[in-house]
């Protein structure tokens, strides 16, 4: 019997088996994976402690709408709205706590200059939890279930 066959047969066995031993492989690593993700991970609540709470004189939005001062509604940070018109959070609604006080409001701007997990308010909605000389607050904020 040649070499070139001999060698050619184990080729065609190995090329054969390979997909079998890779999706045993990959179905055993996808279960390790799973597996470690259970209960301890919240993937539903995506809260921002800490964040920074600024006022703004609303106007026109970078959702399309127009915003009234008196209107419960917030400007995202850039890097968290995202790029693109409207931002994949245009109207999506929040809850803010601060102070014991918790307030719905609606995503309908961006803030250029707040920092990550930061919002700026409408002076409508600030004024619910602080008086406007404070200038900046501190709280907790996160997206509600219809997000």
């Amino acid at each position: 019997m040649k070499l070139s066959t001999v060698l050619g047969f184990f080729t065609l066995c190995f090329t054969l088996a390979l997909p079998f031993a890779s999706a045993t492989m990959s179905r055993k690593r996808h279960n390790e994976v799973a597996h470690r993700a259970r209960g301890d991970v919240d993937v539903h609540k995506r809260s921002f402690t800490n964040a920074r709470f600024t006022y703004y004189d609303v106007g026109l939005g970078a959702c399309g709408v127009w915003n009234n001062p008196s209107d419960h509604i917030v400007a995202l940070n850039v890097e968290q709205f995202g790029p693109g018109y409207p931002g994949e959070y245009c109207f999506k609604t929040i809850t803010i706590l601060y102070n014991g006080i918790s307030l719905p409001a609606t995503i309908t701007d961006k803030c250029m200059g707040c920092p990550w997990g930061g919002l700026d308010f409408s002076r409508g909605l600030f004024d619910k939890f602080a008086n406007e000389a404070v200038g900046v607050l501190n709280g907790e904020w996160w997206f509600n279930d219809d997000n």
